[in-house]
């Protein structure tokens, strides 16, 4: 497997094999040197994006048709923006989301989000670091307590911590009052070479502060545009606060995110009918 092309080519943080391959405890591996997936012992997670952007539905099932007869998982998660009509039945949608990106290139910050920022910037002061420290950990707590998220979202909050550690391009921007307390957070990925990715992020209601989330966001785009990225995938739109907030700095919906996910059984059950 070419890490190195993959990294080039990617998109979409599902496309980065170390972070992928932490998080789901798979084995990465390129299908046609097209499409990534990540294989358990009786599982697969198959990413399909293709890396060359020209999705092809017709090549796409035939890609899950190939994965599908010839590990014969028990259970295969699939993401993608759209799937064959012949598997519609076949499979559980999970989640129905879009990918918001921030293009950085020639970006032009809004004036009034320069002075929130600028107010913010009176108050905090913004740390990069790779230590998650006691202070990140309850924060994370309270956000998890007091905020409604989906399972797959809070295992994120548990694993990536423990990521940060091993990884060197993996980075939290932090925001801190003059006293030393911690009001927000993010987890940023900068190992492909085309984006930035934000991986999650909270900030406080008990430590609160005003705009320290537009405070990160700024950082981030400063510390993208001088890594030499094109843009920021701020990841998907969740709810409709968080989207109001990506859209306001600029964000936009790029591409449909659609999780799937369907059994062995069924599979089996339709390649018998379909030789």
């Amino acid at each position: 497997m070419d890490e190195k092309y993959i990294l080039s080519a990617a998109y979409v943080p599902e496309h980065i094999p170390k972070l992928m391959s932490f998080l789901s405890g798979g084995d990465p591996a390129l299908l046609n040197k097209n499409y990534l997936y990540f294989k358990g012992e009786n599982w697969l997670i198959f990413i399909g994006y293709p890396l060359d952007r020209n999705f092809d539905i017709n090549e796409f099932g035939n890609s899950i048709q190939q994965v599908l007869k010839k590990f014969k998982p028990e259970t295969l998660w699939l993401l993608t923006d759209e799937i064959p009509d012949f598997l519609q039945e076949k499979f559980k949608k999970l989640e129905d989301d879009y990918y918001y990106k921030l293009d950085i290139k020639n970006l032009v910050i809004n004036k009034k989000l320069i002075k929130v920022v600028e107010k913010a910037s009176d108050k905090l002061k913004v740390v990069v670091e790779k230590i998650y420290t006691e202070q990140h950990k309850d924060l994370t707590n309270e956000f998890l307590k007091t905020r409604e998220v989906s399972k797959n979202v809070r295992q994120l909050y548990i694993k990536l911590p423990e990521y940060l550690k091993k990884s060197e391009t993996t980075f939290l921007l932090s925001t801190y009052t003059k006293e030393g307390r911690l009001t927000a957070y993010y987890i940023i990925e900068m190992e492909a070479e085309q984006f930035s990715a934000y991986l999650i992020g909270c900030n406080s209601k008990i430590n609160y502060v005003s705009y320290s989330s537009d405070l990160l966001m700024y950082e981030l785009i400063k510390i993208s545009q001088k890594e030499g990225k094109k843009y920021i995938n701020l990841g998907i739109g969740v709810n409709e606060g968080i989207r109001r907030f990506k859209e306001k700095w600029g964000g936009i919906p790029f591409l449909k995110y659609r999780t799937y996910e369907y059994s062995r059984v069924n599979f089996l059950d339709y390649f018998l009918i379909n030789p």
